[in-house]
């Protein structure tokens, strides 16, 4: 098993400073003068044609960012009649993304929007050349799109705003297998769910669609049962806010040995203890003053910080420590310790989290990777612009929302995958990011991305 190795531009370097010592000298001739003039108009000229050479060459993104492939997935299309047509031609398509991460699995799943709405499979064996090898129209919206693994099979859930979600068994992509298993109804519509492999040994689907958070049995999810496990409501009332949970992730804290729900909602963010699935309980919460309804949440390793997206343009990712609140120095944490955005006006809220990198779909300012390893001054390690067309505006509600949408990172080997709403599905690698194992950094080896067979990891080395 190798170690997480990082380029020396991810990885943060001690502070220097520099003594300078005060010499006597003797003025410069005008001769000198005029030679130092030149070279420094020289100089500046030479950098201003360096940079437009840099505009002209077709670089959009950092040194250390590769680009592998792109596939258009039908983005760009035509619409007339409209007085933002110029903006609705661009399609607005391409939705989530999810990279399967079983051995011998190379699919990326991309949900779709508009007239062709649903999930295409693509096969990325040949990462420079994907290809479609599958696709499943669907009858109504797809919202996100979430990997589980039952036994040897594996099954899609793709959630629904209007209805609930629909269970499709995908374990053979390659023969455009989209098998519908089973169909959730559910009130109000499902927007976001997550697949999670329990310490009690069983795997459980939690979702949200703006209201409570309700849990699944994916076992009996599969078979054809679905009844909830439980429903978990907000845990207080928000004065003048209706909405509930828009949000949610689950992942094992070693320490206390507990499976613990992260959820983004009305309010802000909340943390629940859900080692009883039954019998959920609040550990704290966090009532920022600039959240209203949080929108999406990341956990490290060892659970100690968040990384939150509120949801809203100007919003920078806001990074919080927990601990305050789980030592009872506090009731609740108010107040962020860190703060990132990639361009304060505009928007960024899909993430994913593989400490100390959180790679982050930032809409117009396209893939973004920011270093938390200091969560006081988290700092930017790469980009690439997935989008060079118009930019969206704080003004105009109708052109809000362009570039990057969403990502989704491959642990065995540092694969990144990005949709863009407007031009698809896009393939990286970050320079010195081969794969990740948190056991590499001394933590639990816990993400998004979960051990179907063996379950949460309480090691934090390979030992």
């Amino acid at each position: 098993m190798e170690f997480v190795t990082l380029s020396d531009s991810a990885i943060p370097t001690a502070r220097r400073t520099t003594h300078l010592q005060t010499e006597t000298r003797t003025p410069m001739t005008s001769t000198l003068q005029s030679l130092f003039r030149i070279s420094a108009a020289l100089f500046l000229l030479f950098s201003i044609q360096n940079n437009r050479v840099m505009a002209q060459d077709g670089s959009r993104g950092s040194r250390n960012m590769y680009l592998i492939s792109h596939m258009p997935l039908g983005g760009m299309k035509a619409t007339k009649g409209s007085a933002t047509a110029g903006f609705e031609a661009l399609g607005r398509n391409t939705g989530d993304v999810v990279l399967d991460q079983g051995v011998g699995r190379p699919f990326v799943f991309v949900a779709k929007r508009g007239a062709d709405q649903g999930v295409v499979a693509i096969n990325i064996s040949d990462e420079a050349n994907p290809r479609v090898v599958g696709e499943w129209k669907s009858k109504a919206e797809v919202a996100d799109i979430i990997l589980f693994k039952s036994g040897p099979r594996t099954f899609l859930v793709a959630t629904h705003p209007t209805s609930g979600a629909t269970i499709l068994d995908v374990t053979d992509p390659d023969e455009g297998q989209f098998d519908t298993i089973a169909s959730l109804e559910v009130d109000g519509g499902l927007h976001h769910g997550f697949a999670y492999r329990h310490s009690n040994g069983r795997a459980y689907f939690f979702a949200t669609g703006g209201g409570n958070i309700f849990v699944y049995d994916l076992a009996r999810l599969t078979s054809g049962d679905g009844t909830a496990v439980t429903s978990i409501p907000l845990p207080e009332d928000i004065p003048a806010i209706k909405y509930g949970f828009h949000s949610v992730s689950v992942q094992f804290e070693a320490t206390t040995e507990t499976d613990r729900l992260y959820a983004a909602g009305a309010g802000g963010y909340y943390i629940l203890d859900v080692t009883d699935v039954a019998n959920p309980s609040l550990i704290t919460a966090v009532n920022s003053a600039a959240v209203q309804i949080g929108r999406s949440v990341s956990a490290t390793p060892d659970g100690t910080h968040l990384v939150t997206a509120a949801g809203y343009r100007t919003a920078p990712m806001r990074i919080f420590d927990l601990r305050p609140a789980f030592e009872g120095t506090v009731p609740r944490i108010r107040t962020a310790v860190g703060a990132w955005t990639a361009n304060w006006q505009n928007y960024a809220e899909n993430h994913t989290l593989r400490w100390p990198l959180v790679f982050t779909a930032a809409m117009d300012d396209g893939l973004q990777v920011f270093n938390m390893m200091n969560p006081f001054e988290p700092f930017t390690v790469g980009f690439y612009h997935t989008w060079d067309g118009p930019a969206a505006s704080l003004a105009n509600r109708d052109v809000n929302m362009t570039g990057a949408w969403d990502v989704d990172v491959r642990n065995s080997d540092g694969l990144i995958a990005v949709t863009d709403v407007n031009t698809g599905l896009w393939l990286f690698r970050l320079e010195g990011f081969e794969n990740w194992d948190g056991r590499g950094w001394g933590f639990p080896n816990v993400s998004s991305v979960q051990d179907w067979e063996n379950g949460p990891t309480r090691s934090t080395s390979w030992d």
